[in-house]
């Protein structure tokens, strides 16, 4: 079965999850008003740079929980990082360290036996999944009343969708803008 988190008031989905159930998952660009089941207290902030979308989370304002997870379950939490380097996720073995696109690293932990997971750290995060192991996720962005601006497959590929003045779409780009 299909698990969904909107956003943009409700009118975007901006995950789909494959076999897992809603209360299993989430998943935040750090875009619009939803914060897609993550709890997190700070505001996000514009950079255009971010890989997802054009704005991103900056741990200093504070760390980002997820509650509700199974203490016998084995989760994904996977993100990109602006400092190069790893943030600390609660219950997580060490990361696999993934591609560097536009001085964003991809970062992914593994995560067992605990029911409260916990990104901490300093320096910027985007495109922040938590999904159980044996699901998939497909996560969106969007330019409201423009269009999808990027999509990121279950291996964490991102393409761009890029839109001419009247709004029509101009150019799809894979994560190396080729």
């Amino acid at each position: 079965a299909n698990s969904y988190i909107w956003d943009y008031l409700n009118t975007q989905p901006i995950a789909k999850v494959s076999n897992a159930p809603i209360n299993q998952v989430a998943y935040t660009s750090f875009e619009a008003d939803g914060k897609g089941n993550w709890t997190f207290s700070g505001a996000p902030v514009s950079d255009p740079t971010s890989p997802t979308g054009s704005k991103c989370y900056s741990l200093a304002s504070g760390n980002i929980t997820f509650s509700g997870a199974s203490s016998s379950g084995t989760y994904i939490v996977s993100y990109w990082s602006k400092t190069g380097a790893s943030f600390s996720v609660s219950g997580s073995s060490g990361p696999v360290q993934g591609k560097t696109i536009n001085g964003w690293t991809y970062f992914e932990h593994t995560v067992t036996g605990v029911t409260t997971i916990t990104v901490s750290g300093s320096g910027s995060i985007d495109e922040l999944r938590l999904y159980p192991s044996n699901a998939q996720m497909v996560t969106y962005t969007y330019t409201p009343l423009m269009g999808m601006t990027s999509a990121c497959d279950v291996d964490n590929k991102i393409t761009y969708y890029f839109y001419d003045g009247f709004g029509r779409l101009k150019w799809i780009k894979d994560q190396d803008l080729n």
